[in-house]
């Protein structure tokens, strides 16, 4: 598993697992809920360029840490064989995170029914 999804205090909370804390540069995120706008599971989205690495990690099957393409700044922390979450952010820091999870689509229907029940 490459990361933990929380929802806590109001906050999106992901927190890289493992040694893909060292590889992503990052212990934790915290997104405050009224910045994020949805999440979905996009299994294409890894065969997209991902653009410049600013600081990351980018190896044949895994891709961690920020990268910045047409002026946008996404977070990745997945391996290639893992179902890619996005979460669409608004306001923040990033427009988007890319991760890997344990139970994508389960994390997919939460994320989306607490920020849909905050409206």
């Amino acid at each position: 598993m490459e990361n933990r999804i929380t929802i806590t205090d109001g906050k999106l909370v992901v927190i890289p697992q493992g040694i893909n804390k060292i590889f992503a540069i990052k212990r934790r995120l915290e997104i405050p809920l009224c910045n994020v706008a949805g999440a979905t599971i996009d299994e294409g989205i890894l065969n997209e360029s991902r653009g410049l690495k600013a600081p990351g990690t980018s190896v044949p099957g895994y891709y961690a840490g920020t990268f910045r393409k047409n002026n946008e700044k996404t977070f990745f922390n997945i391996k290639r064989s893992s179902i890619p979450v996005v979460i669409q952010l608004r306001n923040d820091e990033y427009t988007r995170l890319i991760l890997g999870v344990e139970e994508a689509r389960k994390s997919v229907d939460e994320i989306n029914n607490i920020i849909e029940n905050q409206i």
